[in-house]
């Protein structure tokens, strides 16, 4: 059973619900929405921030499960609808008492859904508290048992989301050889661990202290080594180097 089959999840925080939103909806072929109408996404989220009064720049997290194509048809109807309604189930147990805006896509070779999640608890009041690894976890772990009851594979995280490769990587880390991409990952990791570091200035700093140049073009950040014409846009590296994570 190869990891293609598989569901994929992933979950991380956001200061712009509506921004989410704006993205999500746009190529979105079905939508639906657990505590808020579908129709008017932004404004409830809005709202509930404003009853809440909840201070702090996370407004939301953005979500996504996808549905391996072995065992779903991006084109075909009856399975987008299938996939929305798997995908509602696993959101509803994971997040009973928060705004929930799901969006399904079929854009890519497989199924899959976009939800955005609101940071507001609406029982309590309080801001979801915790960090991504455990939200992920709590995620995967109910998604596991949504998909066991409707017959479907388990999750696996996709190995090859946070980190593209390049089949000359493969080769090279196959002879146990460091490549100059995982130099650059390295690099940004280590920054990354940093609590110190707060904005991008900082962010560019750090990195070339270990001889890694770093800017922003367009929706893209670049990266390169010092003294090489070794390059690459983040989004060549793997979702962990691109500009909208690290920001």
């Amino acid at each position: 059973r190869g990891a293609t089959r598989m569901a994929t999840t992933h979950i991380k925080r956001s200061t712009s619900a509506s921004r989410l939103v704006n993205y999500a909806e746009k190529r979105a072929i079905k939508k639906d929405g657990l505590n808020l109408d579908i129709q008017y996404a932004k404004s409830e989220f809005k709202q509930v921030r404003a009853v809440y009064g909840n201070p702090g720049k996370t407004q939301a997290y953005a979500s996504r499960i996808a549905f391996s194509p072995l065992e779903f048809n991006p084109q075909d109807p009856h399975d987008q609808t299938s996939v929305l309604a798997v995908a509602k189930e696993v959101y509803a147990k994971a997040y009973p008492n928060q705004q929930v805006a799901l969006y399904e896509h079929a854009d890519t070779d497989s199924l899959h859904v976009h939800a955005v999640i609101g940071a507001i608890n609406l029982e309590t009041g309080q801001k979801m508290h915790g960090n991504w690894h455990q939200y992920r976890d709590h995620l995967v772990h109910i998604t596991d048992q949504v998909c066991q009851e409707h017959g479907l594979m388990v999750t696996r995280p996709d190995p090859n989301r946070h980190e593209k490769r390049s089949m000359a990587e493969i080769k090279l880390r196959a002879q146990h050889q460091p490549t100059w991409k995982d130099q650059i990952r390295q690099a940004v990791d280590h920054t990354m661990q940093n609590p110190l570091i707060r904005d991008f200035q900082a962010f560019q700093d750090d990195l070339k202290q270990q001889a890694v140049k770093v800017w922003e073009r367009g929706k893209n950040l670049t990266y390169q080594l010092l003294g090489t014409n070794y390059k690459s846009r983040g989004t060549k590296l793997g979702i962990d180097y691109e500009k909208e994570t690290i920001f």
